[in-house]
């Protein structure tokens, strides 16, 4: 009886160790419960009954609000169609656990950005130019979808957060913009601690041949995306947000990690924002 009773205990306690595990950034399960801890409610988190005053800035905010827009809804549908395929490539359950409650999270942001836009008098409109992205973000027809989702998203998830937090220190935004950008940075906190896990998974599951391809992809992949982001330095200039800031703060925090800096950042392209931001 006792062995029995041993034997049960030793079966359940990596199990038990497991439901019990905190909330952190170091594994698909602890983000998930990050989340979980971290929800909010966009009906009742952001008072929308308050005056939206902007002034000379109205017109550029709103230009940069609709590409956000549109880059959430381009964000969802992606993890949509390959987080399980990711799952299923790395052999690891959890990942779809956790990018489920990212999809909860774009699905908020894009609830808040809709009902922000409406009160500006400039309701959002999907562009067909991002289901051509979404399509070749996610076909077959072009290799290695997941690992040229990962990498993307490494990028874009850390751009995001950067203008976020250049969106907080402007003192023209209002107070409803404001809270849901407070909001979304929490989120996007967590995202990009997630898609940091997702490029190291990716990289300790990639040989040097698999390795080199993905270096020749994020090459042609982040002059397009640089390019974009450069494309909103009108109305970057119009609320005092300047692109190419943005960007060195981006490259930086991917610089964060050492082996992705290695085989990834070491080309003149990615070393010129690296250079500047440390100037």
């Amino acid at each position: 009886m006792a062995q029995t009773m041993e034997a049960a205990v030793a079966i359940n306690t990596p199990a038990k160790a497991d439901i019990l595990e905190k909330a952190n950034a170091k594994t698909w399960d602890g983000l998930s419960r990050m989340a979980f801890a971290a929800n909010w409610d966009p009906e009742n988190a952001i008072d929308w009954n308050q005056p939206i005053e902007l002034g000379e800035i109205k017109e550029g905010w709103i230009n940069i609000l609709h590409y956000f827009y549109e880059g959430e809804w381009q964000g969802l549908e992606i993890i949509q169609r390959l987080m399980n395929k990711a799952a299923h490539m790395f052999k690891i359950n959890e990942m779809v656990t956790y990018y489920s409650t990212q999809c909860a999270d774009e699905a908020k942001h894009l609830f808040v950005f809709k009902k922000y836009l409406y009160r500006l008098n400039s309701p959002p409109a999907k562009q067909r130019a991002f289901d051509f992205i979404v399509w070749v973000s996610t076909t077959s027809l072009i290799p290695m979808s997941v690992e040229r989702w990962i990498l993307a998203t490494y990028f874009t998830e850390t751009m995001a957060g950067a203008i976020f937090q250049k969106s907080l220190e402007l003192p023209a935004i209002d107070p409803i913009g404001k809270e849901m950008i407070r909001l979304q940075l929490k989120d996007e906190s967590r995202h990009i601690a997630g898609t940091k896990l997702g490029v190291q998974t990716l990289m300790d599951h990639s040989g040097p041949i698999k390795t080199f391809f993905m270096k020749i992809w994020w090459k042609i992949f982040v002059k397009l995306a640089v390019k974009e982001v450069r494309n909103l330095k009108p109305y970057g200039d119009q609320v005092g947000m300047d692109p190419d800031y943005i960007l060195q703060r981006s490259f930086a925090k991917m610089a964060e990690m050492d082996e992705f800096t290695q085989k990834f950042l070491q080309d003149d392209f990615c070393q010129g924002f690296l250079k500047a931001k440390s100037a």
